[in-house]
C-alpha cells in the first residue's frame, strides 16, 4: 500500500516475441527471464503481482516464481499491433470486475532484469517527493539526438543533422534522457485520464546506463547476464 491506497504491480508477457522467441521465460543466470522482475516486485509497497499473458508456459513460470495469473489476455491484444495501454486497461477492468480495487499501478517490463527491488523502493520515494502523479524512469542517452537524423532514399546528408552540434565535442551538448523501459509508477486515476504515464505530473527517476537493459535480441540478453554476473561478484 502507499499513501493509503492499494498497488498493483503488472506484469506484460505476451508469448510471440519474434526478435527473441520464448524472450519471457528465456534462461538468464539460473532463472527465467521474467523471474527476475517478479523477484524485484517484492516491494513492502506493492499489494498483488499480477502477469497478464496469453501464453501457458509463461503462466506456468510466473505462477512458480510468486506472481499471480487470474486471467488469461485475449489474443487480439497479444499481437505485434497490441497496444500498451489496452493491455493495461484490460486487466485492471478484469481485475475490477472480480472485486479488486487498486488506487497505484507499477507497470513491470519483463525485459528490464536490471531492475531491482532498491530501484521500485527508490521509484516510490522519489513520487512521494515530488508530489506528483506518476514517475517513469529513464537513463541518460548514450548519444545526443542533434547528432541524429532522417536519411532520404539516396542517403543525401545535406540536412541530416545540427550542424552546429556536430561540431561540438560531446561534453558541450547538453544532456539528453531516454525512457528505459524499467518502471512505470502511477496513479490509476491519472493513468487513464492521461491515457498513459506521461504527463504534467510526471516526474523522472533516473537510472544508470548500465542497469538499463532492455532485453529484445540474443545480444541483449547476453549483456544482461554480464551485468547480472558483475553485480554478484561486486556484492
Amino acid at each position: 500500500m502507499f499513501a493509503g491506497r492499494r498497488v498493483l504491480a503488472l506484469i506484460p508477457a505476451r508469448g510471440g516475441s519474434k526478435g527473441l522467441p520464448g524472450k519471457n521465460v528465456a534462461p538468464l543466470c539460473g532463472r527465467p527471464l521474467i523471474a527476475w522482475t517478479i523477484a524485484a516486485a517484492g516491494n513492502d509497497h506493492i499489494d498483488s503481482v499480477v502477469v497478464t499473458t496469453d501464453d501457458d508456459e509463461i503462466a506456468r513460470v510466473a505462477v512458480a516464481a510468486g506472481a499471480r495469473v487470474p486471467f488469461r489476455r485475449p489474443a487480439v491484444l497479444a499481437d505485434d499491433q497490441a497496444r500498451m495501454t489496452d493491455v493495461v486497461s484490460h486487466a485492471l477492468d478484469t481485475l475490477a470486475a472480480a472485486g479488486e480495487s487498486y488506487g497505484w499501478l507499477l507497470l513491470l517490463q519483463p525485459t528490464s532484469p536490471l531492475r531491482t527491488a532498491a530501484h521500485i523502493e527508490a521509484a516510490f520515494a522519489r513520487l512521494a517527493a515530488s508530489g506528483g502523479q506518476a514517475v517513469v524512469s529513464v537513463c541518460e542517452a548514450q548519444h545526443s539526438p542533434r547528432w541524429m537524423g532522417e536519411l532520404p532514399p539516396d542517403g543525401n546528408m545535406g540536412s541530416f543533422a545540427d550542424t552546429a552540434a556536430t561540431r561540438a565535442n560531446r561534453q558541450e551538448l547538453a544532456r539528453y534522457y531516454r525512457l528505459n523501459g524499467a518502471i512505470y509508477l502511477a496513479a490509476i486515476e491519472y493513468w487513464r485520464a492521461q491515457a498513459g504515464f506521461l504527463g504534467p505530473a510526471t516526474y523522472a527517476y533516473v537510472m544508470a546506463p548500465d542497469e538499463s537493459v532492455d532485453v529484445d535480441r540474443a545480444l541483449d540478453l547476453e549483456i544482461a547476464g554480464l551485468l547480472l554476473a558483475r553485480r554478484d561478484d561486486a556484492g
